[in-house]
């Protein structure tokens, strides 16, 4: 299970909880949550279907035309409305496994499975095109900064216009001064990357939504999720150090 699965899997943690509350296939895209009794026929939240199976992957939610939190489900997300450790919690039942290599993080958490951003890029290695390596070192300091900034499940994606909250206005007392200066970080490369970029950059790297998805999500025609993702990782690239600007236009240029 992804670290997106989770996020969305907290978002609606409240509307998932009670034992009254269960979900089914609306149309191939998406799951409807819905209530026992509700006299309205719109689902209370609609949640896209490859959440759903990683959920139903790690045993968090059963059944089979109307899907509920399992017994490990109800545990999970009465802990995390509780305040303890969630991750933690999926640690000790194998659902994620600690970060390695270069990608590692003191402290963080990475899945298991193959993310978009590995896809894209092992396909670059198999078939000779997809993501470049410098691409990818873009998008992983972006999904570093944005593991780092400790964001809450609900600052996550808003498709109607994505804003990240300033930390110098959103900051409590309690946290720390290394995930403010995450926060900061993290606003300085999204607003060097530019609108519309942005949002299919954090969807993509930090998300970990897959292209198509976004296209739907976001409303952009067909194929042109990789083009604004290569745009994307490109001028992060730049912002992290890692070629300069003259280089990155070159490497745009139609060959």
């Amino acid at each position: 299970m992804t670290p997106a699965d989770r996020r969305i899997l907290c978002q609606h943690a409240k509307k998932l909880i009670p034992p009254h509350a269960y979900l089914v296939v609306i149309d191939s895209t998406y799951f409807g949550l819905f209530r026992d009794g509700q006299s309205s026929l719109k689902p209370k939240a609609r949640i896209a279907a490859v959440h759903i199976a990683a959920w139903q992957k790690a045993d968090l939610i059963t059944g089979e035309n109307q899907l509920r939190l399992s017994t490990a489900g109800q545990a999970f997300l009465r802990r995390y409305l509780a305040g303890g450790d969630a991750e933690k919690f999926l640690a000790q039942h194998r659902l994620i496994g600690p970060a390695v290599g270069e990608a590692a993080v003191v402290g963080a958490m990475r899945q298991t499975r193959t993310t978009p951003m590995q896809w894209l890029k092992a396909r670059k290695q198999a078939r000779g095109y997809g993501l470049q390596s410098i691409d990818f070192a873009a998008g992983e300091a972006l999904s570093r900064d944005y593991d780092r900034a400790a964001f809450h499940p609900q600052q996550t994606m808003n498709w109607q216009g994505m804003v990240f909250v300033d930390a110098s206005t959103s900051a409590v007392p309690d946290v720390p001064a290394q995930v403010l200066d995450a926060r900061r970080k993290l606003q300085a490369a999204i607003d060097y990357t530019g609108p519309g970029l942005a949002e299919v950059a954090v969807a993509v790297c930090c998300s970990e939504i897959g292209l198509e998805e976004c296209e739907r999500d976001m409303v952009l025609p067909k194929r042109s999720g990789k083009l604004m993702l290569k745009m994307a990782l490109t001028r992060l690239s730049i912002f992290y150090g890692l070629q300069s600007a003259a280089a990155a236009a070159a490497s745009l240029r139609i060959r």
